[in-house]
């Protein structure tokens, strides 16, 4: 029984990711790190903000901003 929960938890996961890279979403992405980028070089910032896991992927994100990741 447990395996069919973590099993299907997983399934409906990766569901729920493919859904989302459509050509309208993946267009999307793409404005929004473009506009990102634009702020900064236009002197600005991004802030980040969340509640409970959302903050932790907020956090993620402005780490992976400050800490030069690479590609």
């Amino acid at each position: 029984m447990e395996t069919n929960l973590i099993t299907r938890s997983f399934e409906e996961s990766i569901k729920a990711k493919k859904d989302f890279f459509n050509p309208e979403n993946i267009a999307l992405v793409r404005r929004a790190a473009l506009e990102i980028v634009a702020s900064f070089k236009a002197g600005g910032k991004l802030l980040t903000a969340g509640n409970g896991g959302s903050a932790a992927d907020a956090q993620h994100l402005a780490a992976e901003l400050v800490n030069r990741f690479a590609i």
